[in-house]
């Protein structure tokens, strides 16, 4: 049985040092910007997805329910969320961490974004940003909020890769009685939408059909995974990345998948 994973999210800096992922070389052809907001007081949690030319998707999740809206808001509403975040200190800002520690229960914001033809990840009290980021992001989830829910789409899937007490965990778990063998980029690269989801690490990769779920699930037995359907992890020359299989929404096909 895996053990959950509790990592500390009450305290934040006032501005967060950015993290940098380049797990596989990549290019960043397409704009996009793909980001989560929590709310330690609410429970709630939606998730958001941008391209620069109007392409939006937002995930929002509760206790009992999950719903998926997808398709295309007005460019400009997009490219002036986009000016902002290239104009934003908080995003941009290289350092380490300056700020004092202080208590928050506000909502968080999470964003992984190209800054410079690199991805990016940045995580910061959603208070900190400027008003003009804030309005802007404001706008983009009001007309993404305006799209119909999405009815076909089977599920997504995420990775995360796992550092400091999070990987120690996974080792030592996930050795126990068996040997850890790393799983070549060559072999991932099989698997299309596992292979998008960890060289673009937190991004909600669409799982379309059933078959795409069955390619997780094969892909989970042919190389005994340590995990469960819906939640495993890939040990890859590139590191270790937690990997979820997610509800698009709670009458999603992810329901009744073929992952065993």
């Amino acid at each position: 049985m895996i053990k959950k994973i509790s990592l500390p999210v009450l305290f934040f800096c006032a501005v967060f040092s950015a993290l940098a992922f380049q797990p596989y070389a990549q290019k960043a052809a397409a704009k996009a910007s793909w980001m989560s907001v929590s709310a330690p007081k609410t429970g709630s949690d939606y998730y958001i997805e941008i391209a620069q030319d109007g392409r939006a998707m937002m995930r929002t999740e509760s206790k009992n329910s999950a719903t998926t809206r997808r398709g295309r808001i007005p460019a400009q509403l997009a490219k002036d969320f986009f000016r902002e975040i290239e104009n934003s200190e908080v995003i941009n800002v290289q350092g380490p961490a300056a700020g004092k520690m202080v208590f928050y229960r506000g909502e968080v914001f999470k964003i992984s974004t190209y800054i410079n033809g690199e991805l990016r990840r940045m995580e910061a009290p959603l208070n900190t940003f400027s008003e003009a980021f804030f309005y802007a992001f404001s706008e983009v989830k009001k007309n993404i909020g305006k799209l119909p829910p999405e009815k076909k789409l089977c599920g997504f899937l995420s990775a995360e890769p796992l550092e400091g007490p999070a990987l120690d965990q996974f080792r030592g778990n996930a050795s126990k009685g068996r040997e850890v063998k790393n799983i070549e980029t060559y072999d991932i690269q099989k698997v299309k939408s596992l292979f998008d989801a960890i060289k673009q690490p937190y991004r909600l990769i669409p799982l379309e059909n059933q078959g795409d779920l069955k390619d997780i699930g094969d892909f989970i037995s042919l190389y005994q995974l340590y995990g469960l359907r819906r939640l495993f992890y890939v040990p890859s020359t590139r590191g270790v990345f937690k990997c979820q299989v997610l509800e698009a929404g709670t009458d999603s096909a992810v329901n009744n998948p073929h992952v065993k």
